[in-house]
């Protein structure tokens, strides 16, 4: 069994350099046809996307909501999200782009008709479902406390003052000993009785989350309910009920933003494939412009979407 699946994972490993070496020499001969300024901007938003977090949005009624999620999720480096509609929905964002600004085209949305779908592939692929609810079980989101891949602003300013408090106490001098006086106040913060690995509000930082937003009367359904991780909520204190679906994504996204941890983490093909999407989108007749470079057009564009 080891063995086979010691296999699987080097025919993978060649499969997917197989894969960017072809997109590679895509990129290389498309990009001389959009402007330095506009490669710029692709290459730097694409080097700042996150796909550890996913966004679904449940039965929406309002297309021009997910629209806004969209906006929200593009702002945020969110890459991924998932359109579950089990009605006909009108998905044309093109429609709602005083909404959206044009965002729909740099994110990559996949759509499902069933919830039990969509939530069997975010499973097989690692992540875990938190669906935002207003039932009695579901925890207050501001209430997690996320291990940051990079420290935050906040969290750095906090330390570097307690550093120099304990530096103008101590009379240390030394680079060395400051740099081993943070060490011990990192550990620290994740050491002591509040932020441990048994508190079931602290989340590492390899934990993959979908957060899933439900119809906009209703909430989520009750299948996704059973089916979700955890449920949570996030805190008011004034009369009203629920937040606007587009408002809840934003300020959680908001909230995990602080808290450092959407950060860079695509690899070499998941950034290859997007540039390539990206500049391609930029350019008319695309697949005219890939035939006369030799490439097979199809294989190119099944490539970009595998």
């Amino acid at each position: 069994m080891k063995e086979q699946i010691k296999l699987l994972n080097i025919l993978k490993f060649y499969s997917q350099k197989k894969s960017f070496d072809i997109l590679n020499d895509v990129s290389n001969k498309i990009k001389p046809f959009i402007s330095d300024n506009r490669l710029g901007r692709f290459e730097n938003t694409i080097n700042n996307r996150n796909k550890r977090f996913i966004i679904v949005c449940e039965n929406l009624d309002n297309p021009g909501n997910f629209a806004a999620v969209i906006r929200s999720a593009d702002a945020m480096g969110i890459q991924n999200l998932c359109l579950i509609t089990e009605k006909t929905l009108d998905t044309n964002f093109e429609k709602h782009d005083m909404i959206s600004l044009g965002s729909s085209k740099w994110v990559t949305v996949k759509k499902y008709k069933t919830t039990t779908k969509c939530i069997e592939e975010l499973k097989e692929q690692g992540y875990s479902i938190w669906a935002s609810d207003l039932s009695a079980t579901a925890f207050q989101f501001d209430q997690l406390i996320f291990q940051p891949n990079k420290f935050t602003p906040q969290l750095s300013h906090f330390l570097s003052q307690s550093i120099e408090n304990l530096n103008s106490l101590s009379n240390y001098d030394d680079d060395n000993n400051k740099e081993e006086i943070k060490n011990l106040a990192i550990n620290e913060l994740y050491n002591n009785k509040i932020v441990n690995n048994n508190n079931k509000n602290f989340i590492k930082n390899d934990e993959k989350i979908a957060l899933v937003f439900g119809n906009e009367t209703n909430g989520i359904s009750d299948l996704m309910r059973s089916l979700s991780d955890r449920r949570f909520y996030l805190p008011m204190i004034g009369l009203v009920q629920s937040f606007n679906i587009s408002v809840s994504a934003a300020i959680t996204l908001a909230f995990l933003k602080m808290q450092g941890v959407i950060t860079p983490d695509l690899s070499p093909l998941d950034k290859i494939k997007l540039l390539n999407k990206f500049v391609l989108s930029s350019i008319p007749r695309n697949k005219d412009l890939l035939e006369k470079f030799g490439f097979d057009s199809d294989l190119v564009f099944k490539l970009l979407n595998k």
